[in-house]
């Protein structure tokens, strides 16, 4: 006889260990997705950090290009150049970019090279161009959340020479008029400066009584020479470095819609270039820098001049005793008079109006120190970027 055991329990116990099997599967599964998104979120987190740090070496390099340190004389220069940890986190999102859990969301530094370009390196006891060799290296930290990230370059300035030439006091493609008062010509000279030309295309209308030009000043002196070999304005100023000027101010901030939007610190700030794209300039509403005026530094000449450029507009002085050091460029007119005063250079392509005591000194320093190499841009040299401590906790 077959005996017939009884098999209740054994479909339970199949389903008991189904039902452990998929908790175990679904527990791992758990586990692995968390893993997989503290994962992700980790390295979206490293990411944003060296987003940020790349974004400190670019605000390194514009700080360069800005005010490119090399030592005066025996002195370490002042002030040596830096990021505002302030200012360059307000152009990141808070919630997409939180504060690191600790130390600064952006550390800047600024080291000089070797002088060893085969295998360059960085002297850390430097923060400026000590070699005067026109090359500095760029250390950025960025930190957010519980990430950092660190990277390094080496940078180079790229220069450009102005090539404005010398010896030009004023030129105009228009009519010049003067009308001078007292004993003092509208045109004159700045020692040690004995000469230099002035150029006046549509003709000269001057007082009746006196003379406007000081001694030495030539007006319009290629006048014998055929049309075709004339002075010109791209012979003086020639286009592609006014282009050049230009963008150096566009890539520094300083262009500016009008003369009321300005901030008083443009002026004394590097590069000292100011753009205007409308007129309406009055010289009684540009600040002094120094106590000899705009752009004189203490040593009028000698100092540190600029380059002022109006794109549309006219250019007036009214009342106010306004002394100018560097090159006024204007694409329509100007008229000066009463006490103002620009010691350097003068373009006007329209007319040029120019009254009371003293308008205009040629001033050979300024033009001088304008012609010297300025920098055009700071760049990263090949092969020498590098990101430090990758995945690293702050």
């Amino acid at each position: 006889m077959v005996r017939q055991w009884n098999e209740r329990g054994a479909t339970l116990i199949l389903v008991i260990g189904v039902v452990a099997t998929l908790a175990i599967l679904a527990a791992a599964i758990t586990a692995l997705t968390v893993n997989v998104q503290h994962n992700t979120a980790t390295a979206r987190t490293q990411s944003k950090a060296f987003n940020v740090a790349e974004a400190g070496l670019d605000a390194g390099q514009s700080a360069l290009w800005v005010n490119w340190p090399k030592p005066v004389g025996n002195e370490t220069p002042s002030p040596l150049p830096s990021v505002n940890p302030t200012t360059f986190a307000q152009e990141f999102v808070s919630s997409e970019f939180p504060p690191p859990k600790t130390g600064a969301f952006i550390d800047v530094k600024f080291y000089d090279d070797d002088g060893n370009m085969a295998n360059p390196g960085m002297r850390t006891g430097y923060n400026y161009d000590q070699n005067k060799n026109d090359y500095m290296w760029v250390v950025s930290r960025g930190a957010t959340g519980s990430r950092a990230a660190k990277v390094q370059a080496m940078v180079k300035k790229v220069t450009l020479d102005l090539r404005i030439r010398e010896g030009v006091a004023l030129y105009t493609d228009s009519t010049l008029s003067t009308k001078g008062a007292g004993n003092q010509p509208v045109v004159g000279l700045d020692p040690p400066a004995v000469a230099a030309s002035a150029y006046a295309r549509g003709g000269w209308i001057a007082n009746t009584d006196q003379t406007d030009l000081e001694g030495g000043i030539a007006l319009n002196p290629d006048q014998a020479l055929p049309l075709e070999q004339r002075t010109k304005l791209t012979d003086i100023f020639p286009d592609a470095i006014l282009t050049s000027v230009i963008e150096t101010a566009n890539g520094a901030q300083k262009v500016y819609h009008s003369q009321g939007d300005i901030p008083v610190e443009a002026w004394s700030t590097q590069p000292r270039i100011i753009v205007i794209e409308q007129g309406g300039v009055d010289t009684k509403d540009i600040p002094d820098t120094d106590p000899f005026g705009v752009w004189g530094d203490g040593q009028p000449g000698n100092g540190d001049p600029g380059i002022l450029i109006v794109l549309s507009g006219d250019m007036k002085s009214t009342g106010q005793q306004k002394a100018i050091w560097g090159i006024v460029y204007l694409m329509d007119g100007i008229l000066l008079e009463g006490n103002a005063m620009i010691h350097g250079m003068l373009i006007a392509k329209g007319s040029a109006d120019l009254r009371g005591t003293r308008a205009v000194n040629y001033n050979s320093n300024v033009v001088n120190n304008l012609n010297r190499p300025f920098a055009l841009t700071v760049k990263v040299v090949p092969n020498t970027w590098r990101e430090l401590n990758p995945h690293s906790t702050p």
